[in-house]
């Protein structure tokens, strides 16, 4: 046996042994110990295919020659990631237990795939044991996958064929594990300039796809048996790279060419070809070695008389190598080259600062700190910047990462220095990281006090909103009690509850500022009713983050001399009036710092009204003053509603509170009361027309996308087929983002499919809306109001037109377009405002994103009689041992005694 296998088979029985010392309650302690073998483990592996299982001296040369040659083969690519990745590794996380597990659960794919790799090249058997790393699948989702692996496996003569062939770009990759073997649940949207997240499909293979750029595919369509039902399921059985040639298009048009590079151009194929082949990206071919370059050069372009691209491809190449300011921003753009990113990046004047190349001044600060600045309108996934960034002196950016997550998504304005365990050089990072930053963006200084770190621009705009609400909290409005107490005495207009009454009489005697907190069903709205009625004549400004929100309120609100809008409307409108008597904001804990800010200082009103509840699901963006500002003004400007409305169930209203407070035997009350339940046939039982089934995201077997699929196919009526969806009458709907009948009809509104007619070239919807139109409305709209259903609600017919080719920048028409999606299932986020007699939560461990207190606590508080809770027991345990209730009394400490701090 040669001295490279013996290294491999020595590394290979540590790995295996830890596998069979540890178990399940150990997996941090063992993902620690197998993750320090595997670079080594890798590098040799690498040393082996590039000897041609030859033996080879373990030199540091040789190991750079046997990464560029796995990097070149389109089989081996995985090596080349798998170590790229591992490098990453080592350079930029320190491995606790808990980081161990998130990269050993990714990692395991390659590790499967050097398996199969040794063995089938080289008869030689590692990872015998790795079927017992305990990856901890639910044991429904196990058969399920099984069932589908054997759908792949088998041969596709008895499925049907797609009667949809077009370009798709590929959201997400997630592979799954059946016998030793890697398969993958993909999923998808058309390759078009106005997809969003609702109009994904999920298809399976075992084909490794490009994800980075737009591809074509060869999709069929199968079906497996799931809890009693046939699911209807798609299998990618072909592939190839396939970029949107006005892709290519626009990115040239940065460096000033103007190609009108076409795909039937005989380069174009051949490059797309090559991509495909490699399973190389376009960032890979810049950076290859100069006779690399030419090689790849002459044998994409070998048949072509001309070679437009690739006078692209040199000019990026030159800014590579010589790192010219632009060379970042490019390099992201020709890894993706998504036709959307790049034109919102274009300028077509040049920007003096990135080399002159026809790139906004907006992508500066991208340029400058990739890891941690976004593009315009555009968030990098960090998975795809250390793919195609040197990440080599950038800790910094790391490090800022890492705080600004805390900031963001914790909600936590300060960060303790002693949290922070991952970064050596804390003070270091701070002042490299506040040096490189753009000039105008002081306000993402890291600012350190009292050892703790902060974004200062965060903590400015808290400290700003705080003095503003402490100014309007300190005077109320004289005789304010004595008014209300005549208006409710000499007025028709009637309060039925005690607790609202007392409060209405109290709230603007002593602050011109309201805060109305209350958990879900306890009358918020009808308290706003009830303000906006005593000030009938006064003129008021209604403002919700979201249409749904906007909408409940109009619904809700019935008094006079009111205007209702959107923050983000209201911010972005140039020309509208913005002096009111009374400013009443709704779902506050959903309102960012930032945008909250810009509300008061564009708004001139009298009396301020913020009402929420900060135990439902926060603001997307930083958004923490909902929470801390009670505890800086008067008792007298904080109000509490406590008595429910939404449902008089008694359990549930008990479950909400255990929920809320997090109690002890919440578990316990959740058991004796049957709200779990495993995943079971009865997820497709419908019991009646008020219920609606919650998920927290749209990916994953039991995602929105297939959980809407599941029931769709228990819909009895004729499907109707276009493109790769699938639309039955009686589907409810919900409106999506594509603005096509904006502002009447706005994003989020339900519906319910009430007709269906495909011709030639389109296809012709009747929806039955949530609401009520008439003709005056509907005038200048593209659509037909064609009659009212048995409810009253109106109906509307439009077309959809059959989508051109791909090839071209998509239009500024919308009409070929479908403006909805089938919504059986919703996510809890779309779900904050509303409520349904009964609420179906699914919960699998598939979920990618941590379910927070607030997530559960938004998704019960939805059911008004009948609530079911899908999910293992395990899953269970995991969800609720993990709840944990935000906690902002160290940020009102810390900006407590900052405000009160003497100005220098």
């Amino acid at each position: 046996m040669n001295s490279i296998d013996l290294e491999i088979l020595n590394i290979d029985k540590v790995i295996c042994r830890n596998i069979d010392r540890f178990d399940s309650s150990d997996r941090g302690l063992l993902s620690q110990n197998i993750l320090s073998q595997l670079r080594n483990f890798v590098e040799h592996i690498s040393l082996k295919a590039y000897a041609n299982g030859q033996d080879i001296e373990n030199s540091y040369e040789n190991i750079g020659k046997a990464n560029n040659y796995v990097k070149s083969k389109g089989n081996l690519k995985f090596l080349n990631k798998f170590h790229k990745l591992l490098q990453i590794t080592a350079s930029h996380y320190t491995l606790n237990e808990e980081n161990s597990e998130r990269l050993m659960l990714k990692y395991y794919e390659y590790l499967l795939k050097i398996k199969k790799f040794l063995k089938v090249e080289f008869d030689l058997d590692v990872l015998t044991n790795i079927d017992e790393y305990p990856i901890n699948i639910d044991s429904n989702l196990k058969e399920y996958y099984e069932k589908i692996s054997d759908k792949i496996n088998q041969l596709s003569l008895t499925r049907t064929n797609s009667i949809y062939k077009e370009r798709y770009y590929i959201q997400r990759i997630k592979p799954f594990f059946v016998d030793y073997n890697v398969y993958y649940e993909v999923t998808l949207t058309l390759a078009n300039d106005r997809a969003s997240k609702f109009d994904r499909i999920i298809a399976f293979t075992k084909l490794d796809l490009t994800h980075n750029y737009a591809v074509k595919l060869s999709i069929k369509s199968d079906s497996v048996k799931i809890l009693g039902k046939e699911m209807p399921i798609l299998i990618i059985e072909g592939w190839e790279v396939s970029i949107r040639p006005c892709e290519l298009n626009n990115f040239a048009k940065i460096f000033g060419f103007n190609p009108k590079i076409q795909s039937g151009h005989t380069e174009y194929r051949g490059l797309m070809r090559y991509l495909t082949e490699t399973g190389q990206n376009l960032v890979e071919v810049i950076d290859s070695s100069e006779s690399e370059y030419m090689s790849i050069k002459s044998h994409v372009a070998q048949e072509s008389k001309v070679s437009p691209f690739f006078e692209v491809l040199d000019k990026c190449r030159e800014l590579a190598k010589n790192n010219s300011l632009g060379s970042n921003v490019i390099r992201y753009l020709l890894y993706r080259l998504n036709n959307k990113i790049i034109k919102q990046q274009y300028n077509s004047g040049g920007c003096e600062v990135l080399s002159n190349l026809n790139l906004a001044y907006g992508c500066i600060p991208f340029e400058k700190m990739p890891l941690n600045t976004s593009l315009r309108n555009h968030n990098p996934k960090i998975s795809d910047l250390l793919d195609c960034i040197d990440t080599t002196n950038r800790g910094h950016e790391i490090f800022a990462r890492f705080v600004k997550n805390n900031t963001e998504v914790k909600g936590q304005l300060y960060t303790p220095k002693n949290d922070i365990t991952s970064f050596d050089d804390i003070d270091g990072f701070m002042e490299i990281y506040n040096s490189k930053l753009y000039y105008k963006h002081q306000h993402r200084r890291l600012e350190n006090y009292k050892d703790y770190i902060y974004i200062n621009g965060y903590e400015e705009d808290t400290q700003s909103i705080i003095q503003n609400l402490k100014e309007l909290a300190s005077s109320g409005i004289d005789n304010y009690s004595n008014s209300v107490q005549f208006w409710l005495q000499s007025s028709a207009y009637d309060i039925d509850c005690d607790e609202k009454k007392s409060y209405l009489n109290k709230m603007f005697e002593n602050s011109k500022v309201a805060f109305i907190y209350g958990s879900a069903g306890t009358g918020k709205s009808t308290m706003i009713n009830h303000i906006s009625n005593f000030f009938n004549d006064k003129k008021k400004l209604y403002l919700a983050n979201t249409n749904p929100a906007v909408d409940n309120l109009k619904r809700r609100v019935n008094a006079a001399n009111g205007t209702f809008k959107t923050i983000a409307k209201f911010i972005a409108q140039r020309s509208c009036e913005t002096d009111f008597d009374l400013l009443i904001i709704d779902e506050c804990s959903t309102v960012s710092n930032s945008d909250m800010l810009k509300v008061i200082r564009k708004a001139s009103f009298k009396l301020l009204v913020l009402v929420g509840d900060v135990y439902q699901i926060d603001s997307i963006v930083f958004g923490n003053w909902f929470e801390v500002a009670r505890s800086f003004v008067p008792k007298t400007s904080v109000f509490e509603l406590t008595k429910p409305y939404r449902t008089s169930n008694s359990k549930l209203l008990t479950l909400w509170n255990k929920v809320r407070n997090m109690d002890e035997d919440l578990l316990e009350h959740i058991t004796k009361n049957n709200y779990s339940i495993s995943l079971n046939e009865s997820i497709f039982e419908h019991s009646g027309e008020d219920e609606i089934i919650l998920c927290l995201n749209y990916d994953g077997l039991y995602g929105i996308n297939n959980i809407n699929r599941f029931l769709q196919s228990s819909n009895g009526n004729y499907a109707y087929y276009w493109g790769i969806q699938t639309y039955k009458v009686n589907d409810p709907i919900l409106f999506n983002e594509s603005e096509r009948f904006a502002p009447l009809i706005y994003n989020n509104l339900k519906g319910k499919i009430v007709g269906i007619e495909i011709f030639n070239d389109k296809i012709q919807f009747d929806i039955e809306l949530d609401k009520v139109i008439n003709q005056l409305d509907a005038a200048g709209y593209d659509f037909q109001l064609i009659g009212s259903s048995d409810n009253g609600n109106s109906i509307i017919r439009f077309f959809v037109n059959k989508y051109r080719s791909t090839d071209e920048d998509d239009d500024l028409s919308s009409d070929a377009v479908v403006p909805f999606q089938v919504a059986y299932a919703v996510s809890i986020h779309k779900a904050q405002g509303l409520e349904y007699n009964s609420v179906k939560i699914v919960i699998t461990d598939e979920i990618e994103e941590m379910i927070t207190h607030n997530i559960f606590y938004t998704a019960i508080t939805r059911a008004k009689e009948k609530l079911k809770i899908y999910w293992t027991p395990e899953t269970e345990h995991k969800v609720l041992s993990n709840l944990e209730i935000k906690n902002s009394r160290r940020d009102v400490s810390l900006l407590s005694s900052k405000i009160s701090e003497p100005v220098e």
